[in-house]
């Protein structure tokens, strides 16, 4: 082939390109000073609507919006626009894809046809044949599903809701009529009008009921209103109905602000199996301000059998005493003068010989350098109140000087005066007007060893103490500060240290001799032993052993083993001779796989009452919701039997927690 024949051949080619090309270009627009960009496979203006009809592979972004569509009528003017075939809508927030729109680009509103809409923040889907977008995170639709569940358009999701006259406002709530909650399409619960919080900051609403049953309440329906006042202000509206046992109403309110913050409960409940009206007020306050500190914390119950009937926590149940508790302080330099208020309630008897703290007014000295010496010092006049019993005022004052030296071997020494008066009411066996004055004395030297060994540090700490207070006259019991009294105890400590790579060791045994031991009581006092093991496997163990009669008085331990980097096993006993305590405790919590998960605890009582409180749950999650199975049973007494409940909680992402018992 000649040259000529090879540039005619190449020229044709390349013609064939330029003609090719002629058709495929796409027209760039830039309107509005380059805010708007228009690309498409044909574009045509009007100058006298001022719009432009955009065709084939349409794209037009404007700021952080960018619109695609087979078919696009754009008003330059008003930046309203109407989109056909394919339509899909994109900015920061919201992922549109529709049958047709109409939409006004500027503000971000519109109408969609036939659209699923996909905000970003929080995974939420709706999905509607007509939905008006009325502002930017504001929709509405006659009739629409919501959920926050990925899946195929032609797939139904794992959960959505499904109701008519739908209102939702991103960030803030879901409001629908004639609402169906749907499983795999599949009607379950039905409900004429929800108005549920949406993965919200703060949104007045109804919060989701607590349906379900129990062997002793009976039925429970618990409905909750949340109320947003303000900013930094809200309260919760309770309602709980058992159709065994009655009506309880409560209400919380909280609130922070630059000073303080605080949050007030009070409930009420007239239980009609036991013939008994219940109350109970909670409340805490935190204030601060110009050097002025002050709190309150309130826990009050009109009965001692209120937990145990109504609460779910254990710590409350087998709670001994209930306290609440008032202070104000402020500082001066090195000091701090305080008024204290102290009420406590016995929550196993009713008992009215509680001394209660009612007020105290104190001065507290911080510690001084008085080179060589440190100084303290803590002062109190304190007004004791019960019903039956000695009551009256103590003023307590209680000076300590201290001081430390040596490097190899430290030595502390301290020597504590104490002045401590009363003026009593109701008492027959003290005189009104009582003073005591007494001293405590403490020493104490201690030394450290520490020895590296390749793998591993070995420290040793020994010690030895002395304390020493001297004895006094008898007083009427309010507080500790009357066993202030007649102690000369000596005692030996040896603590030792094995530090490894993975694992600490650390272990610290303790003998106590009394010298005030007569011929009854022993002057060798029980051993106490106390190790714990931090690694891979962890264990906590103590025990007080009494040589004088070859037994152990307290065993606490408590081990925990961490298997496959996702189950841990706690197994632990606590058992004491003087209060005939012996529980074993075992716990398991294990997430079997991304999906499973289980948690269950068992208490028993080795000494005659059995088995205790005990509970299983099993948690099974998904993308967008999560199931837990909760059986627990909750210990009786002489006077109720044990009682057990099945619960189920239904999480769904986005939305809170359905709960159905």
């Amino acid at each position: 082939m000649s040259r000529r024949q090879k540039f005619k051949k190449f020229a044709a080619r390349y013609l064939l390109l330029v003609v090719f090309s002629l058709f495929t270009i796409h027209y760039s627009l830039f309107t509005a000073e380059g805010a708007t960009t228009i690309t498409a496979d044909h574009l045509e203006y009007f100058k006298e609507e001022d719009k432009y009809v955009a065709t084939g592979n349409v794209r037009i972004e404007k700021e952080d919006a960018v619109l695609r569509a087979e078919k696009v009528v754009l008003y330059q003017k008003t930046s309203d626009a109407e989109a056909i075939g394919s339509l899909i809508y994109e900015d920061s927030e919201t992922l549109i894809n529709a049958e047709r729109a109409e939409l006004n680009l500027d503000a971000k509103t519109g109408r969609l046809y036939n659209a699923v809409i996909f905000l970003k923040k929080g995974n939420y889907w709706i999905n509607s044949d007509n939905i008006q977008k009325i502002k930017e995170g504001h929709y509405y639709a006659s009739n629409a599903t919501f959920t926050t569940c990925d899946a195929e358009p032609s797939k139904n999701p794992d959960w959505c809701f499904k109701g008519s006259d739908v209102d939702i406002i991103v960030g803030k709530r879901f409001r629908a009529e004639n609402v169906t909650y749907r499983v795999k399409g599949m009607p379950i619960l039905y409900s004429p009008y929800v108005w549920a919080p949406v993965m919200t900051e703060r949104q007045t609403g109804f919060l989701f009921p607590v349906i379900g049953t129990s062997s002793k309440k009976g039925f429970q329906f618990s409905p909750a209103f949340f109320w947003a006042i303000d900013e930094n202000k809200d309260a919760t509206l309770y309602l709980d109905y058992y159709s065994k046992r009655g009506i309880g109403k409560g209400i919380e309110y909280r609130y922070i602000d630059f000073n303080s913050k605080g949050d007030l409960y009070a409930y009420h409940i007239r239980d009609r199996e036991l013939k008994k009206d219940f109350y109970e007020i909670k409340g805490f306050n935190e204030y601060q301000s110009k050097g002025v500190e002050g709190f309150f914390d309130i826990n009050y119950v009109n009965h001692e059998k209120f937990y145990k009937e109504y609460s779910p926590q254990r710590d409350l149940r087998i709670k001994r005493f209930l306290q609440s508790s008032g202070e104000i302080s402020a500082p001066f330099g090195n000091s701090r003068l305080y008024l204290l208020g102290q009420h406590w309630i016995d929550l196993r008897n009713d008992d009215d010989q509680i001394p209660q703290r009612l007020p105290e007014l104190g001065y507290v000295i911080n510690p001084i350098s008085i080179s060589p010496l440190m100084f303290t010092m803590s002062s109190s006049i304190t007004n004791f109140y019960r019903e039956s019993g000695p009551r009256g005022q103590r003023l307590d004052i209680n000076p300590t000087i201290s001081y430390s030296f040596g490097n190899s071997i430290q030595l502390f020494q301290s020597l504590s005066l104490r002045e401590t008066a009363y003026k009593l009411e109701n008492e027959a066996d003290f005189d009104s007007s009582l003073h005591r004055e007494t001293f405590e004395y403490r020493a104490n030297a201690t030394t450290r060893l520490s020895r590296q060994y390749g793998s591993f540090t070995h420290v040793i700490e020994p010690s030895l103490s002395y304390t020493f207070i001297p004895e006094a006259k008898e007083l009427p019991l309010f507080d500790s500060t009357e066993l202030f009294d007649n102690i000369s105890i000596a005692q030996f400590s040896l603590y030792s240290r094995l530090e490894f790579d993975r694992l600490v060791f650390d272990m610290r045994l303790t003998q106590p001799y009394d010298f005030n031991a007569d011929g009854i009581k022993d002057p060798l006092l029980p051993t106490k032993l106390e190790a714990s093991l931090i690694g891979p496997l962890r264990l906590n163990f103590d025990i007080e052993y009494d040589f004088n009669k070859g037994r152990a008085e307290t065993i606490n331990s408590e081990i925990s083993i961490k298997v496959f980097d996702d189950t841990n096993i706690r197994l632990g006993e606590r058992y004491s001779r003087e209060h005939k305590i012996m529980f074993y405790k075992a716990a398991i919590d294990s997430t079997l796989t991304k999906k499973w998960a289980i948690d269950a605890n068992v208490w028993y009582d080795a000494k005659g009452r059995g088995l205790r409180d005990s509970a299983l749950k099993i948690k099974y999650a998904e993308q967008c919701w999560a199931a837990m199975m909760a059986v627990t049973r909750r210990p009786g007494d002489d006077t109720r039997p044990s009682e057990y409940s099945f619960m189920v909680f239904i999480e769904l992402k986005g939305i809170g927690m359905l709960r159905a018992l």
